[in-house]
């Protein structure tokens, strides 16, 4: 079986960061999240727990690559921009440790120049709010309507990050090699059809 660097890009709530870990268990390979906040914040003075309240956060004033291109001279880069080029510099240097699992952050944009496996997990809503009930004890009071909006929330946050940096559409199949919907085989038959699709890559 291929070993290879796995970008995961997700839905909020259809269990991307556990297809990730099972994933890397299964290939004997590492794997990273929030992980990557705590390389960022050994290499600056952003703090992880700052890094954490703040990452894949569009700009409040978003502003077109094209216009940005036309001010550049004005420009002035905002903590968003700043916390995107520092994790980008450490998804770089994980890449170039060897095959890895990446979950979030743009990973799959970052390293459009490498041989990379990209995947995005998907669900429906009802399934959604279903596994975040059951793995979000914090929000044990939220009533379904509550945890859609939540969920919805998180995700137009993930959108507008995700497009603003990389100029892409988020969840476009164009830009994946994998898409896979969970409330459809379930996260465990997500890592089974990942590592049958890696058997079969050539």
């Amino acid at each position: 079986m291929k070993k290879c660097i796995i970008t995961i890009g997700r839905e909020f709530g259809s269990g991307g960061r556990e297809i990730g870990l099972r994933l890397a268990e299964t290939l004997g390979i590492p794997f990273y999240d929030k992980e990557i906040l705590k390389r960022v914040s050994e290499k600056g003075d952003l703090h992880e727990t700052f890094l954490e309240q703040n990452e894949e956060r569009a700009p409040q004033m978003l502003v077109s690559s094209f216009e940005r291109f036309m001010v550049d001279t004005y420009y002035q880069p905002t903590l968003s921009d700043t916390i995107f080029v520092e994790q980008s510099k450490v998804i770089r240097e994980i890449a170039d440790e060897g095959p890895c699992v990446i979950v979030g952050r743009c990973a799959d944009y970052i390293l459009d120049d490498r041989d990379v496996l990209r995947l995005f997990i998907s669900a429906g809503m009802e399934y959604k709010i279903s596994r975040k009930h059951s793995v979000a004890p914090e929000k044990d009071d939220y009533t379904d309507a509550q945890m859609e909006k939540y969920i919805k929330d998180l995700e137009k946050q993930r959108r507008k990050y995700y497009e603003h940096y990389t100029g892409r559409k988020w969840g476009d199949v164009n830009n994946y090699d994998l898409c896979i919907r969970t409330d459809k085989i379930g996260t465990e038959g997500a890592v089974k059809l990942v590592l049958a699709y890696l058997e079969n890559l050539k």
